[in-house]
């Protein structure tokens, strides 16, 4: 069974039974459709608007308030981001996700019991350790430069120099993660087909045979392993969401400074392992663009976090007034002009 007959076989009894495990105390069942607290976005199912729509039909959510249209899959991933819960790919959504459907096992994973739920879905501390494999798994990869990257600003030498390899069973561009130590903890691939980019994501862990080579993404920086000296001598750090765009700033005609965080978060553990490995004077965060000027929940976030651990270094960043990017863009999407004019206008939090 795949992700696409996962989808298609939820049955409506268990989706009801599924919120209410998730802290939904209302919901109103239509012909069509069901309709919930916007809980992918709000953390008290009593303070949201009643604009989360399951329809039954194509076995979608659309949040008329904020997320739009999305799959069970990624309404779980909003639902922990949202509350800061760290989680894993496969045994926190995956095994949720069975839990709505008539079948018993996937791959080894088994649906998780709705009596269990809440305990899994409470904040827990996070354990420090990361996972370390051997680099010889990679080589049941190809190495081979996507078109979609090389026609996105990365270059055959940036993808060389972080190992970027490929998968053609899966069609997933494989990017292996590195600790400071330059230590193999992870694997993730960036999905090609389409359907799968819309419905489950577009990066994931990877699967070598019966492994999952998945790590705590908040436990590590992407990129850091590579960049760390060029960050210490310049000062420096410019902090991305995605590991592409790590990629895309080899490229400039600057020193790499990046890191990745590898999702909209930036915690104490990882600002930790930045100050005790590079020391930088300075941390730019570059998250991409999610609002328009004008609007300030998404500016409001950014500044949060930089009044958060200002005390440590410096910290500023990067928010687009003049419409430079698109929304859903890196700052470094659009190329090293429109880079650099962006961190010239950056806002520095005192």
């Amino acid at each position: 069974m795949d992700y696409k007959q996962i989808i298609e076989s939820l049955e409506e009894e268990k989706i009801i039974k599924l919120m209410y495990s998730l802290g939904v105390d209302r919901y109103e069942d239509k012909d069509g459709f069901i309709i919930f607290p916007t809980i992918c976005h709000n953390e008290s199912a009593t303070d949201a608007s009643m604009k989360l729509y399951y329809y039954k039909d194509n076995k979608f959510f659309m949040c008329y308030s904020e997320d739009g249209g999305m799959s069970i899959f990624k309404f779980l991933e909003h639902y922990y981001q949202t509350r800061g819960i760290e989680f894993n790919w496969y045994n926190d959504v995956l095994q949720v996700v069975l839990n709505c459907t008539p079948t018993k096992t996937i791959d080894g994973f088994e649906p998780i019991h709705y009596d269990k739920l809440k305990d899994k879905f409470r904040k827990r501390e996070v354990r420090k350790d990361l996972p370390i494999y051997s680099k010889k798994v990679l080589d049941v990869f190809v190495k081979r430069y996507p078109f979609e990257w090389l026609t996105d600003g990365i270059t055959k030498q940036a993808m060389d120099k972080f190992g970027i390899k490929f998968s053609i069973s899966q069609n997933k561009i494989i990017i292996p993660h590195f600790d400071v130590n330059n230590n193999l903890i992870g694997i993730r691939g960036r999905a090609l087909n389409d359907w799968e980019v819309e419905n489950v994501g577009k990066y994931m862990p990877v699967q070598i045979e019966k492994t999952w080579y998945n790590h705590p993404l908040s436990l590590n920086l992407y990129g850091l392993n590579v960049t760390k000296n060029n960050i210490q001598k310049n000062g420096v750090c410019y902090l991305f969401e995605a590991e592409k765009s790590v990629l895309q700033v080899d490229d400039f005609e600057m020193d790499n400074c990046a890191a990745a965080v590898c999702g909209s978060q930036f915690n104490k553990f990882q600002l930790n392992l930045l100050m005790k490995t590079c020391y930088p004077k300075e941390i730019v965060l570059c998250f991409d663009k999610e609002e328009l000027p004008g609007e300030d929940k998404y500016f409001n976030k950014l500044y949060s976090i930089c009044e958060r651990y200002k005390n440590y270094c410096n910290f500023s960043f990067v928010y687009d007034r003049e419409n430079l990017l698109e929304l859903k863009d890196s700052p470094s999407d659009k190329g090293e002009k429109v880079f650099r004019k962006l961190i010239e206008k950056r806002v520095r939090v005192k």
